[in-house]
């Protein structure tokens, strides 16, 4: 029988999963890494993996920063091939983890692109544990909305609809977290902290996920999302 290293060692990688630009680097460096968050017109933002390992309340955690991983405006589908392929690669190193996807809803809203991120992902793992969601950079006026259990409910609805793997998908509420300038303040890291302190880790097997077929999943998404959400 296979044991989960976390449990003997109290180590595990956390990983988050997101679209460029929604604050991934920032979320890690208030868990106590020290990743480059800063922004470039020519080459985008993170463009290669990097870790940093701290230690919270006595767990010894790797933080893995990764390239955004879906960008739809790409010219071609070879940067996206890469990201998908170091985040298959990272998954496939043979530690534990935790894995959280990242958004960052715009007027409230996720787009297509990071639905399309979320569904690629749940659909290519066979082994997993509980994947959860964290939202940033939303608006004051839009967190009424978006702190209701019926917004996460609208959430796995579209994933339903376009038939994700929702085994994976952990049903804990989001974490939501406000715009912010470049560091999260003391209140925010707190709540950064004991959100991904929730998850369990575990072991994960992961299919190569099929770039190619992305930017066709991308317009049923564009429907899924239109049926569901309505005019709303």
């Amino acid at each position: 029988m296979a044991v989960n290293n976390a449990f003997l060692t109290n180590s595990y990688s956390l990983v988050l999963v997101g679209n460029p630009g929604v604050g991934k680097s920032s979320i890690l460096n208030a868990l106590g890494g020290y990743f480059d968050t800063g922004f470039s017109m020519v080459t985008g933002l993170t463009r290669t993996l990097s870790t940093y390992e701290t230690k919270i309340e006595g767990k010894t955690i790797r933080l893995v920063d990764l390239p955004g991983i879906f960008d739809c405006r790409a010219d071609d589908d070879h940067t996206n091939e890469r990201h998908f392929e170091i985040l298959h690669d990272a998954l496939s190193d043979g530690n534990p983890y935790v894995i959280f996807f990242v958004v960052s809803p715009n007027d409230g809203r996720i787009s297509p692109s990071d639905f399309t991120v979320m569904k690629a992902l749940l659909d290519s793992l066979d082994q997993s544990p509980l994947v959860g969601l964290i939202l940033t950079k939303v608006e004051k006026e839009d967190y009424n909305d978006i702190q209701t259990s019926d917004y996460f409910a609208k959430v796995q609805e579209v994933l339903a609809q376009s038939h994700a793997n929702l085994k994976f998908f952990s049903q804990t509420k989001p974490l939501i977290l406000f715009r912010h300038k470049k560091r999260f303040d003391a209140i925010d890291t707190i709540r950064i902290r004991n959100y991904v302190l929730k998850f369990e880790p575990s072991q994960v097997r992961v299919r190569r996920i099929a770039v190619d077929l992305l930017r066709a999943l991308l317009s049923v998404l564009v429907g899924v999302i239109g049926l569901v959400l309505g005019g709303a």
